[in-house]
């Protein structure tokens, strides 16, 4: 069943499987207020939703995304702002399996939706980019995500380097799980989505659980 919320598409599968898609092609799905705001609230009801096991994310027309729209930072910045905060929160609090399709591009702030999956496919060709450093603004939802899940030094290389990290940069640098062929990124990312759904029930959300869980694991 597939759901429409303006530009953002969600389509949920008997197995689990949640597929979220940013719908704005024609844009490279940059982001604005309002697909902010449908993706944060298509992450919130995938926590509440029980029958959702894995969730998978990626953008339309073959590209992740291009960061924030210029254009809406200008109109609207205080309001996309809290928005883009009110949206990393619920990815915090997510704690079903999020697999990330990295097709083309993430830049900026659609890089830091990217370093937010739990998994992430890329391509050959395709790259993460944190830049916001060359632009005089700061990058709090990058730097969260690359100290949280992996240290100070990776964190100022990517946001102090300002460069483009190709798809077997981030397979080297460890922020990618998997790298393929180009046109083959939103298939491998739907398998390893729909593998993960599939897991004995609550399995993939309790390891999820226990890994970002401070203190030793559970005996």
């Amino acid at each position: 069943m597939s759901t429409w919320r303006g530009d953002v598409r969600v389509r949920r599968h008997e197995s689990g499987r949640l597929d979220i898609e940013l719908n704005r092609p024609e844009r490279r799905n940059a982001l604005t207020l309002p697909i902010v705001t449908q993706l944060a609230g298509a992450i919130v009801e995938a926590q509440r939703d029980d029958s959702v096991t894995a969730v998978l994310l990626y953008g339309a027309g073959g590209c992740f995304s291009s960061g924030v729209d210029l254009a809406e930072i200008q109109a609207d910045q205080p309001a996309i702002s809290a928005a883009i905060a009110d949206l990393h929160t619920g990815l915090t609090q997510l704690r079903k399996p999020l697999v990330g399709a990295l097709e083309r591009a993430a830049v900026n702030g659609a890089a830091a939706i990217a370093l937010a999956c739990d998994l992430l496919v890329v391509g050959e060709k395709s790259f993460l980019e944190i830049s916001e450093a060359r632009m005089g603004i700061a990058a709090p939802n990058n730097l969260r995500w690359l100290l949280a899940k992996y240290d100070p030094n990776q964190a100022l290389q990517l946001t102090l380097g300002c460069e483009r990290q190709y798809g077997p940069d981030l397979l080297r640098r460890n922020l990618a799980y998997s790298m393929v062929p180009d046109g083959q990124v939103l298939d491998r990312a739907t398998v390893l989505a729909e593998k993960i759904a599939g897991y004995p029930a609550g399995a993939a959300s309790a390891m999820k659980r226990s890994a970002l869980t401070p203190g030793p694991p559970p005996k």
